[in-house]
């Protein structure tokens, strides 16, 4: 648990880091480990400021953060193989 919250206050700091360079807003990285309604706010507005680096840091935050529910992996059927018509000639 412990490594993990290393990695969460580390990526924590550099979303802090990239929105007050280039978006002048200032988040606190203590609080977003320890509270998971702000870090979900904070996750909004790294999607919100159409930077690709934010946007994978706001990913990688959800996958490690201890509070935050996992998303689960969705299933998506795969239709059931068909013959395809005219395959070896024209029609």
């Amino acid at each position: 648990m412990a490594g993990e919250m290393e990695k969460l206050f580390a990526l924590a700091g550099r979303i802090h880091v990239l929105l007050r360079r280039e978006h002048n807003r200032i988040i606190d990285v203590e609080w977003m480990c320890a509270d998971a309604s702000y870090t979900k706010e904070v996750i909004k507005l790294a999607r919100s400021a159409g930077s690709e680096e934010l946007l994978a840091l706001a990913e990688r935050v959800e996958a490690v953060h201890p509070l935050l529910p996992k998303p689960q992996p969705i299933e998506i059927p795969i239709p059931a193989k068909t013959e395809a018509k005219y395959v070896s000639s024209l029609r």
